[in-house]
C-alpha cells in the first residue's frame, strides 16, 4: 500500500530533484546487488516526513506508525497481521517509540533490493517512550538507544537532518546471491522435502523436525509437503493461532482436500488420534501442549523459526530437542535465504546488532575459583562481549526471550544484574527486579483490583490475588530470571546467585526476597533447597507454558514471615478444591512438586486416623473417604519416598479425581477400578506407616 503523508511545512532539504534522484540511485544499486538497508533520517518530524515523501521510487509502502499524521499507518499493536507479506519498502516510525519487537517484524516483510527506512526524533533520547518504560519509570542513561545510533550511524545509511546540506554518497554493496531452485524449491528446501518424504515411510520415527530463521520458505515448503500427501493421508494442520499458518495455506491455494486447521486445544479436547499433524511455529506453543499433541499423532512435523522477533526458537531447540529420543526424531534446518540474498547486510546487521541469534561459548573446563560479580548497565553498554555472554546465557534457559528484552537488560534501572564466572567466563546469570514500596492508598486500590501499576508482578499478585491488603506497601526483591550453564547445574552456581541476592536484600533494607514461575519439577526442588516457601498459586495456566504460575517468598523479616505463614496454611487449607477445580489437568508430576515446595502440615485428629486405616484395610469406601486422603497426601507425600507409580496412582485418583479409567490406562500394571483401589489401599498403608 501507498502511504499518504501529510506535510505540515516545508523544511530545509536538499533539493528536491536531488533527493529524488538519491533514491532511484539507491534503489538501483540495491536492485542490482539484491540487498537490502536500512536509511535512517533523523530530525524534526516535518523534515521527515519530507525527506519520505520524496521516495516515490517506492511505489509498494508499508507503513508502521502509532500516530496519525501517516494515514497509511499501521499500529505497532497489528503488525504481527502483516506476517507474509513482502513490500519493496517498509517504514518504521521511531516517533511512535522504539518497540524493537516490531523493528524485527518490519525487517522480515522487506524483500530482495528493498529498504527499511526509519524515522528518528532528533530528540531520540528525551523523547517519551512506553517501550522504554518499566515499572512506570524511564531509563535514565538510554544505553540501549545510543548503542542503536552509533550501529546505524556505523553500518546503514543515517541522514540527520542538521547535516542535510546535500545527500550522502550511495553505499557500495556486496553482491548477495539468491539459491538455485530446482521444481520451485531451494536446493535446501528440495532436500529436506525429499526427508520428508522418506520420514513418512519409517514407522518407528515419529517426529521429524523443521528450523529455520526467518525468509527461508519453511511455510511454503510445508504447503507443498501438504499438496503432495494430502491424497494419501488424512492431515491436520495447527499453530497457536490461524494467523500463523495462512502462507502454508495460501501455498496449498484451492487444492485442499484431506487437510484442514484444528486448534491445538480442540485436538488435545477431542482426544482423537491423528493420522499426520503438522504444527507451524511449534516454539509458540507450551511444551506441555507439544507432549499431549505427540501423543495424539502417528506422524508429526514440528517446524518452528528460530531467531527473529518471535524470540522462542532457540529455547525450542533446548528445551524439547535435547529431552527427546533421538532415535525417535530426525531434525532438518533450512539454512539458504528464500525471501532475500545469501549474504544479505540487512539480515546480517539485525542479527548482530539484536543479538538474534549469538554464539553461546562453550566453557568445557572444570568449575575454578567461582566468583559473584554485580553488573552495571553502564558496563553492558561499555563491554558488547559481556552484554552478548549474558544475553546468550538468557536466550538458552528461556523459552521467550524477545528482542525488547535486549534493550530491558540495556536500560531498565530498576533492575539489578549479577553473573557467576569461573576462570573469568560467565556460567551463571539473575536478574532481579526491586518491587512494592507502594503507599497504603494505592495498595488498598490494588487489593481492591481498581489499580494495576506497571510492573510489581509478585507485590501485586500477592496483593490482588492471594488477597494481603497491605503487602505492596513492603518493599522486596523478585528474581525475574535466573540462569545456569548446562554444563554447571547442579553444582552451586544457582545457590551462590541467590545467596547474592539475599545479602542485597539485606544491604537494600528491603523486607523479602521472591519469585514466581512455571510450575516445573526440577524448578520448584531448587527454589525448596535455597529455602523459598510456596505462598499463592495461579488459577490459570501461563500462555507461554501451559503451565500454573507458582509464587514462592523467603525474608526474616518478622513481618513478612507472618504473612507467609498465613499464606502457606491457606495454600494448605485450600489446595483440595484447587486441584479439582483449576488444576485437574496437571499432571502428576508437577502436583509432586507442588507438594514439596508447600511443605504443608496438618494436624490429624483421632477420627482422621481412624479413617485412614479403615480406607487402608479395605473396611472404607473410596469416596467416603477421599477428604481425609487429600490430607495426608498433602502433609505426607513428600517424606514417604514411595515408587513413582504409587505417587502417581495415589496423586491421580485421591488429588486430582481422575476417572478410573483415565488411570488403569495410563499404566499396564493395573487395569480396571478394583485393581487400582487394592493398589491405592497398599499405597496408603505405606504412606501412614
Amino acid at each position: 500500500m501507498k502511504a499518504q503523508i501529510n506535510i505540515h511545512k516545508d523544511s530545509d532539504l536538499p533539493d528536491k530533484s536531488e533527493v529524488i534522484d538519491w533514491y532511484g540511485q539507491l534503489a538501483e544499486s540495491l536492485r542490482l546487488s539484491n540487498q537490502r538497508l536500512i536509511v535512517a533520517l533523523q530530525g524534526q518530524r516535518d523534515w521527515c516526513l519530507s525527506m519520505l515523501s520524496k521516495a516515490g521510487v517506492y511505489h509498494s509502502q508499508i507503513v508502521l506508525s502509532n500516530l496519525q499524521d501517516l494515514e497509511a499507518g499501521i499500529a505497532f499493536s497489528k503488525a504481527e497481521t502483516l506476517l507474509g507479506q513482502e513490500s519493496e519498502c517498509v517504514v518504521y516510525d521511531g516517533f511512535s517509540g522504539i518497540n524493537t519487537d516490531v523493528l524485527c517484524m518490519a525487517a522480515g516483510l522487506i524483500k530482495s533490493g528493498g529498504v527499511l527506512i526509519l524515522l528518528l526524533p532528533q530528540d531520540i533520547l528525551q523523547m517519551e517512550d512506553k517501550y522504554g518504560q518499566w515499572q512506570g519509570a524511564s531509563s535514565q542513561q538510554h544505553y540501549f538507544l545510543n548503542y542503536l545510533l552509533k550501529q546505524l550511524k556505523q553500518d546503514m545509511v543515517f541522514i540527520n537532518e542538521d547535516d542535510a546540506g546535500q545527500m550522502p554518497p550511495i553505499k557500495k554493496l556486496m553482491f548477495s546471491a539468491e539459491p538455485a531452485f530446482v521444481n520451485d524449491l531451494s536446493a535446501k528446501q528440495y532436500e529436506v522435502m525429499r526427508d520428508l518424504n522418506a520420514w513418512l515411510e519409517r514407522k518407528q520415527t515419529p517426529v521429524f523436525v523443521i528450523t529455520a530463521d526467518r525468509g527461508r520458505g519453511k511455510s511454503t515448503l510445508l504447503g507443498q509437503f501438504v499438496l503432495k500427501h494430502q491424497a494419501d493421508f488424512n492431515i491436520v494442520v495447527t499453530a497457536a493461532s490461524k494467523a500463523q499458518v495462512n502462507i502454508l495455506f495460501k501455498r496449498i491455494g484451492d487444492n485442499q482436500r484431506n487437510v484442514q486447521f484444528i486448534a491445538p486445544d480442540e485436538i488435545i479436547r477431542s482426544n482423537k488420534v491423528i493420522n499426520c499433524l503438522i504444527i507451524d511455529e511449534a516454539a509458540m506453543l507450551p511444551n506441555s501442549m507439544l507432549q499431549q499433541c505427540l501423543a495424539l499423532s502417528n506422524k508429526i512435523v514440528l517446524a518452528t523459526t528460530t531467531g527473529g522477533y518471535e524470540g522462542t526458537g532457540q529455547g525450542f531447540l533446548i528445551k524439547f530437542m535435547h529431552n527427546f529420543e533421538t532415535n525417535k526424531m530426525i531434525h532438518r534446518q533450512l539454512s539458504e535465504a528464500i525471501r532475500w540474498g545469501q549474504a544479505d547486510e540487512m539480515e546480517s546487521w539485525f542479527n548482530r546488532v539484536l543479538m538474534l541469534k549469538p554464539d553461546k561459548q562453550e566453557y568445557n573446563g572444570q568449575l575454578n575459583n567461582l566468583s559473584i560479580q554485580q553488573v552495571s548497565k553502564k558496563q553492558l553498554a561499555d563491554d558488547n562481549q559481556t552484554l552478548s555472554d549474558i544475553y546468550a546465557l538468557l536466550i538458552s534457559a528461556h523459552y521467550r526471550t524477545r528482542p525488547s528484552d535486549l534493550r530491558q537488560l540495556m536500560e531498565d534501572d530498576n533492575q539489578q544484574i549479577f553473573v557467576t564466572k569461573s576462570a573469568n567466563q560467565i556460567v551463571g546469570v539473575l536478574l532481579l527486579n526491586e518491587e512494592g514500596g507502594f503507599d497504603d492508598e494505592l495498595s488498598h486500590q490494588i487489593f481492591m483490583g481498581k489499580r494495576r501499576p506497571q510492573g510489581h508482578l509478585f507485590a501485586q499478585m500477592i496483593t490482588a490475588q492471594a488477597g494481603v491488603k497491605g503487602f505492596a506497601v513492603l518493599k522486596g526483591l523478585r528474581v525475574q530470571r535466573i540462569a545456569v550453564d548446562e554444563n554447571y547445574r547442579q553444582q552451586g552456581v544457582g545457590r551462590l546467585l541467590i545467596e547474592s541476592a539475599e545479602k542485597l536484600v539485606e544491604k537494600l533494607q528491603l523486607n523479602y526476597l521472591a519469585s514466581s514461575f512455571a510450575l516445573d519439577p526440577s524448578m520448584s526442588f531448587f527454589w525448596n533447597r535455597m529455602g523459598f516457601r510456596l505462598v499463592h498459586i495461579g488459577s490459570g495456566k501461563g500462555k507461554s507454558t501451559g503451565r500454573q504460575t507458582v509464587a514462592v517468598i523467603k525474608s526474616v523479616d518478622p513481618q513478612v514471615i507472618n504473612v507467609m505463614n498465613l499464606l502457606m496454611q491457606k495454600v494448605t487449607r485450600y489446595l483440595p478444591v484447587w486441584l479439582l477445580c483449576y488444576c485437574q489437568t496437571m499432571v502428576w508430576q508437577d502436583v509432586y512438586a507442588l507438594l514439596g515446595l508447600l511443605n504443608a502440615e496438618n494436624e490429624f485428629t483421632s477420627l482422621d486416623e481412624d479413617e485412614i486405616m479403615a480406607f487402608g484395610e479395605g473396611y472404607r469406601g473410596f469416596d467416603l473417604s477421599q477428604a481425609v486422603l487429600q490430607k495426608l497426601l498433602i502433609s505426607r507425600l513428600i517424606d514417604a519416598r514411595l515408587s513413582n507409580l504409587d505417587n502417581k496412582l495415589l496423586i491421580e485418583k485421591i488429588l486430582l479425581n481422575k476417572d478410573w479409567s483415565d488411570i488403569s490406562g495410563a499404566s499396564s500394571n493395573h487395569h480396571g477400578k478394583k485393581e487400582i483401589l487394592k493398589q491405592l489401599r497398599l499405597s496408603i498403608i505405606k504412606l501412614n506407616e
